[in-house]
């Protein structure tokens, strides 16, 4: 109780505090001022005449929001044109407004009359009572093509029962609602239809359901029972997606409704834009030339047909279905398969490499074709029908990653390519892989230069049938048959390196192999190649000589009958310098090198390693007495010890 009071008391005190001051105030200054109203806003509306002849209606001065009537064009004339009404536009690309529309004057404002050609077609709006119980039926218009109209009010019409709710396109209601003072272009002869609702009402309202763009269509109010036409998307947009109708369901779990159903309405309801998503198969020709086919995009689930080589061409590739991966590891499909798509993905075209025959008529005409040619991954294949004698020969490319094979017609038909003057045989630049099979390289007895050098980036590959033989190298360093220079050297089974010789500079009879080379042994023969014997000589290497940090790496074949000053088989000179002798998988041994005390040795002339010489360390073969070194205990992992 005593809260109470005390709480009275307070609120007292406020109040008598606040009207003592307001009097006080009030006594002192007098009555506070009041506030004018602001002026009216005003604009000004003027009707220009547009090219035509005659005085325009009179500028009229108006009020914000006032409604005006549009007049008619009494007293313009433009020779044979018919005035039609008017437009903010003197070309009349915005909206046209036909004599008498209502006009909100919300700024201010010019009016271009417009002029139309009497050949323009004219078309008829017809306001249909649709149903109603009594009234006057409103007059048609008939205006031309293109000119905007504002819809009427229903006039004298009226439906017992019911309240006028606009124009419809339909007499049920279901198409689209034209509210009485909206304008309406006309583009066509149509029948509005005056729309009565009752009492209660039902709205369709229409959700974007995530749409990235576009206006959501108009909500629908009509009758409960009408019918309506549900709306395509309009102007939605959703990247990546595409519409496929409504659902009563954000999620899509709902009822589905086609755009163009008809529609019975019978509560409020909220249909959502349903969206299906859409990817994108793109094809990537790799490298091919001509254009990959046109990317597809699809509904998710959607099975294409896969196409195959259209446009692409790819010089000495034959096309070979697409690849998930550019590299082919992926997964593989064929042209014409049937594919699903769930997801955005690149598929490669994939090329199968085929031999082409390079344009020319002999031997050289063809290496010279391939000397000017470009391209990627080529493989040139070169049959020899008879024996070929060509003088130095580089064999080089435009392109990268080209191979050349340069073979006899078979096994049978062995052809040789015979040197026919001092110099290379054949020098095998970068980009370049050469393979022979069946064929016989020839050299000269008095050569200046060893028969085939093989440049950094270049690759010789000696196949079966395949040989190097009878050149002898007088006056230079590079070995007597091949010079690996950087480049690679490939010796398999059925290959042989007979029969060469070096009688100046260093060595390396059969081989020479320098500037971090490559050489190979799968098999094959390399024998009675040969370097000065004299005991005073420093030449190495009768079969091979390993220098400038090279390796070479033997797995099978047989190194016989060469012979050195110093290591008649092979010599390893520098330490940078390997020789590896290993089991390759699935073989059981790892070649044979005959030495000393065997029908056919190597021999060193002044028995320094008659199978192999290394110029260093600690573990050196000299006059050795082991006859096969073809024991993988011989050989470390890594290298001859």
């Amino acid at each position: 109780m005593k809260k109470q009071i005390f709480n009275f008391i307070l609120l007292t005190i406020i109040v008598f505090t606040f009207f003592a001051c307001e009097g006080m105030a009030t006594l002192f200054h007098g009555e506070k001022p009041t506030e004018p109203p602001p002026p009216p806003v005003t604009y000004t509306v003027t009707y220009n005449a547009n090219g035509a002849s005659g005085t325009p209606p009179a500028t009229q001065t108006v009020y914000e929001n006032a409604v005006i009537l549009l007049p008619n064009g009494d007293g313009l004339s433009k020779g044979t044109y018919e005035f039609v009404g008017w437009s903010e536009s003197p070309s009349g690309d915005t909206i046209i407004y036909s004599i008498g529309a209502s006009i909100t004057v919300t700024r201010n404002m010019v009016f271009y009359a417009q002029w139309f050609d009497t050949n323009t077609p004219k078309y008829t709006v017809i306001f249909a009572r649709n149903g109603a119980t009594s009234g006057d039926d409103l007059p048609n218009q008939t205006v031309y093509s293109g000119i905007s109209i504002t819809i009427p009010n229903q006039g004298s019409l009226s439906y017992s029962g019911k309240v006028f709710g606009g124009w419809n396109t339909q007499a049920t209601g279901g198409g689209t609602n034209y509210l009485a003072g909206a304008t309406y272009r006309v583009i066509a002869d149509v029948t509005l239809y005056a729309k009565w609702n009752s009492e209660i009402q039902y709205t369709v309202t229409y959700h974007a359901n995530g749409a990235t763009s576009g206006t959501v269509p108009t909500a629908q109010t009509v009758d409960p029972g009408t019918v309506i036409t549900l709306p395509s998307a309009g102007s939605m947009t959703y990247a990546g997606r595409k519409f496929v109708g409504w659902n009563t369901q954000a999620n899509g779990n709902g009822t589905n409704y086609d755009a163009g159903t008809e529609y019975s309405v019978t509560n409020n309801v909220t249909l959502y834009a349903k969206w299906n998503p859409q990817y994108t198969v793109t094809y990537h020709a790799n490298g091919a030339s001509g254009g990959a086919p046109s990317a597809q995009t699809v509904d998710s689930g959607t099975v294409i047909t896969l196409p195959g080589v259209e446009n692409m061409t790819y010089t000495g590739r034959l096309f070979d279905g697409w690849n998930t991966n550019s590299n082919g590891t992926g997964s593989s499909f064929v042209e014409g398969t049937s594919y699903t798509v769930n997801a955005n993905v690149t598929l490669y075209a994939q090329w199968s490499v085929i031999p082409i025959v390079p344009q020319g008529t002999t031997l050289s005409e063809k290496l010279a074709y391939i000397r000017n040619t470009g391209g990627q991954g080529i493989i040139y294949d070169i049959v020899i029908n008879g024996n070929e004698f060509i003088g130095d020969t580089t064999i080089s490319t435009q392109g990268s990653n080209i191979t050349v094979i340069i073979r006899s017609a078979s096994s049978d038909n062995i052809r040789y390519i015979q040197l026919d003057n001092s110099g290379f045989l054949f020098t095998i630049e970068s980009n370049i892989t050469l393979k022979l099979e069946n064929i016989i390289l020839r050299g000269m007895s008095n050569n200046t230069r060893v028969l085939v050098t093989v440049q950094q980036g270049g690759k010789l590959v000696l196949n079966s049938g395949s040989k190097v033989t009878m050149n002898t190298n007088s006056s230079a360093n590079g070995g007597g048959g091949v010079y690996v220079n950087g480049g690679i050297l490939e010796i398999n089974e059925g290959a042989e390196i007979i029969g060469n010789s070096t009688k100046a500079g260093t060595g390396g009879g059969g081989i020479w192999v320098g500037s971090q080379g490559t050489v190979t042994i799968s098999g094959g023969l390399i024998s009675e190649n040969t370097t000065d014997t004299a005991i005073s000589s420093t030449h190495r290497g009768g079969g091979i000589y390993i220098t400038g940090n090279s390796t070479v790496t033997m797995t099978g074949g047989i190194i016989s009958k060469n012979s050195s000053a110093i290591g008649g088989g092979i010599y390893v000179d520098g330490s940078g310098s390997r020789f590896i002798k290993r089991i390759a998988a699935g073989k059981t041994t790892c070649g044979i090198i005959y030495g000393s005390g065997d029908f056919e040795e190597n021999n060193s002339s002044r028995g320094d390693g008659h199978a192999i010489y290394r110029s260093f360390g600690t573990k050196q073969k000299r006059n050795s007495t082991v006859g096969l070194y073809d024991e993988i205990t011989t050989f470390t992992e890594e290298g001859w010890e």
